[in-house]
């Protein structure tokens, strides 16, 4: 007998290659089943998904979470278990100044599951800009709150722009690496200054970033692959960087992370037909865009879906791949047998969609949304609902 068992859904599955209606049966949080059939006389409960798509729990790995920890931080629960996403990741919005009121006041009252990469500045993003000089530093106070926190802390992150790329220079870029080297975790960099007025500063930051992305290796994560910022990858002629087919090539994993204003539909359309695709869809979610451009993770998939990409890889993008760049795999990002029954239960809407990146008001039309309906965190029940308007 199953606890619980959802029933007649389109199950998506990357990981396991599965796209096809399946039943999967679920006993003590965990995945006992995936069936083509199972009676529901069999289950204490079923869940009807006939007509839904079911993934693994979808995983947001680039977020700012912290709320009440930073102004910029939304609670784990907006853009988690009520968007949708079972598992998220805080990217950057605490150091080790301030990382214990995330572990102690935030993630004990989420219902989602809440990882972070710590920032190199002591006290992350709650002061911005917020790497000014070399005492913004402590190699060794980070070393330390990783070790004490390696079930939480996932990565190192940098934010390779403005102040730290005009007073600290490569240089820092060198030290977070070390850190990240020493600790075995990957480094996240932020790409991308709001310096264009500057033509100056402009070049700068585009030739800096080029500098950068030899010192990142596999495993490590470029964020903002499409912004439209100095200092991009991809630049407003539609030119790579050839810097950056080199780090595709070693295994660097590219992440997508819209957030406010980081990400362009014009500078994606020309990303994506010369084969530069992301790894990983996320938010970069904050407290100015949970309520638009960005809203939540499926309306990031909605708008790569209008953008050509196939509902597999999105989902793909945003269960498997990112639970592997977290180190996750064995625990989430997939539905096999054994796993915590953290689920999605999403459903296509068509019509005639208008998404923004709000760079200009730039938009784009879609005939598809998807909207989170239903969200199991270890075989609980929470309800989902989408934001976008």
């Amino acid at each position: 007998m199953y606890e619980l068992v959802v029933k007649g859904g389109m199950v998506i599955d990357p990981a396991q290659g599965i796209h096809d209606q399946r039943d999967i049966g679920i006993s003590q949080g965990k995945i006992i089943a995936l069936a083509g059939d199972i009676a529901p006389s069999e289950a204490k409960k079923v869940i009807d998904a006939k007509g839904k798509i079911v993934t693994p729990g979808l995983i947001d790995i680039h977020t700012h979470i912290a709320g009440g920890v930073i102004d910029l931080g939304v609670t784990p629960d907006e853009g988690g278990v009520h968007s949708g996403v079972t598992t998220a990741c805080d990217a950057g919005s605490t150091g080790y100044a301030n990382f214990l009121p995330l572990k102690r006041f935030v993630i004990p009252q989420a219902q989602t599951d809440v990882f972070c990469f710590l920032h190199m500045c002591p006290t992350g993003l709650a002061r911005m800009p917020e790497l000014w000089s070399w005492h913004d530093n402590d190699p060794k106070a980070m070393l330390g709150t990783i070790q004490e926190n390696r079930d939480i802390i996932k990565g190192v992150k940098l934010r390779a722009t403005g102040t730290m790329a005009q007073n600290l220079g490569l240089e820092s870029v060198r030290v977070a690496k070390r850190v990240a080297i020493e600790a075995g975790l990957p480094l996240m960099i932020h790409i991308g200054a709001d310096i264009d007025e500057d033509a100056a500063l402009a070049d700068r930051a585009n030739s800096f970033t080029g500098e950068l992305l030899p010192f990142l290796d596999k495993g490590d994560i470029l964020s903002h692959i499409f912004t439209w910022k100095a200092g991009g990858v991809i630049k407003h002629d539609g030119s790579v960087l050839p810097e950056l087919r080199e780090a595709v090539g070693r295994g660097v994993i590219l992440d997508m992370a819209p957030g406010t204003n980081n990400f362009s539909f014009q500078i994606a359309e020309k990303g994506l037909q010369q084969g530069v695709l992301p790894n990983i869809l996320s938010t970069d979610l904050t407290i100015n865009s949970i309520n638009g451009p960005v809203f939540s993770l499926v309306v990031t998939m909605s708008k790569f879906l209008a953008l050509g990409l196939s509902l597999d890889q999105v989902i793909e993008m945003t269960t498997i791949n990112p639970a592997r760049a977290l180190g996750e795999e064995q625990q989430r990002g997939s539905l096999r047998l054994g796993m915590p029954a953290d689920i999605s239960l999403l459903e296509m809407t068509e019509g005639d969609f208008i998404f923004s990146d709000r760079r200009a008001g730039d938009t784009r039309k879609g005939k598809r949304l998807l909207v989170p309906k239903l969200t199991l965190k270890s075989g609980v029940e929470i309800e989902a609902q989408s934001r976008f308007k």
